[in-house]
């Protein structure tokens, strides 16, 4: 084999290790261009990295009624909130490590809430909604929606073998939806009709029975990308349309299921909303940052794009 034939060898795998080694999080472009997707996204659009951290983490991401944003900080306890000029402001802190966040009718911030395991209310009065199911503590509050009756549907990711899925009803009782999925994002349809919840590379539909209830259980919607691509957070727009946070970027449905696109994203990406006085700015946080190390695992970023299609005006998220 020649010199010149070695080199080149040896550069595309000192290529290929920055990509998949432990440089690759220092390595990843800070912003991308979206494809067009109709009635979503023009194409062009730049997906714009707009705050990192090394140290505190984002996740559970919900529009405010304001317009800005309100971000959880699980290692710090604190909620923190992003305005339309990206200026990054305290907005609540001892949050007993929230994790995901969401509105309700009222302007009540529920929360899951994960150094003392619970899924409860922050404010304007604190209040623990349950901390176990049938007597057994909770192992992980990961996600949650509010529906209008003021009920609360969650997942709980450290349960074993399979994640759960509940629902508190207005009146305080637990139910549980569901043992057999691997649970992570949930949300509501606009007409709160259907459930979905994502179930590792799928997300699942119910039917939502009048006392919360659901029944009908079926396959939705399935991420593309390659067998480890997972959904995880969930968003609706206007029109029904259902985005999906995944490692390769938001995954768009139509209110039937088909996959319509995908908004790119630089790094993996863990809950998405809407949020802008007119809910047409969707918000990504993502995993990793500038600089960080594989040990740094709470790292995170936060990616803006400006969308065609609104989010759904009737709840915050």
């Amino acid at each position: 084999m020649n010199t010149k034939a070695m080199l080149t060898i040896i550069r595309c795998l000192i290529a290929s290790a920055l990509i998949t080694g432990p440089l690759a999080l220092a390595q990843t472009p800070a912003e991308t261009a979206t494809p067009g997707i109709a009635g979503v996204v023009a194409a062009g659009t730049p997906v714009e990295l707009i705050w990192t951290t090394l140290t505190d983490s984002a996740d559970g991401i919900v529009g405010a009624p304001d317009g800005s944003l309100l971000f959880a900080q699980e290692p710090v306890s604190k909620i923190s909130r992003i305005d339309a000029d990206g200026r990054v402001t305290s907005y609540m802190e001892n949050t007993n490590g929230t994790g995901a966040l969401a509105l309700d009718a009222a302007g009540r911030i529920f929360a899951c809430q994960r150094h003392e395991v619970a899924v409860g209310i922050l404010s304007p009065e604190p209040q623990i909604l349950t901390d176990n199911f049938q007597g057994e503590p909770l192992f992980g509050a990961n996600d949650l929606v509010v529906d209008r009756k003021g009920g609360v549907y969650f997942t709980e990711s450290g349960r074993r073998p399979f994640p759960g899925v509940y629902y508190i009803s207005p009146a305080g009782s637990m139910t549980s939806l569901g043992t057999d999925i691997r649970a992570n994002g949930i949300m509501l349809s606009g007409d709160e009709r259907t459930l979905y919840v994502t179930n590792s590379q799928t997300i699942l539909a119910f039917d939502v029975l009048p006392d919360g209830m659901v029944n009908n259980r079926r396959t939705f919607g399935t991420v593309e990308g390659g067998s480890n691509v997972r959904a995880d957070g969930l968003a609706i727009d206007a029109m029904g349309r259902v985005y999906a946070a995944s490692q390769v970027g938001i995954q768009i449905f139509s209110p039937q299921g088909e996959h319509l696109g995908l908004i790119p994203v630089p790094r993996p990406t863990t809950s998405v909303a809407f949020a802008g006085a007119d809910k047409r700015t969707l918000y990504m946080t993502a995993r990793g940052a500038e600089g960080a190390t594989p040990e740094q695992r709470n790292a995170r970023s936060m990616y803006k794009v400006s969308l065609l299609a609104a989010g759904f005006a009737g709840r915050a998220k």
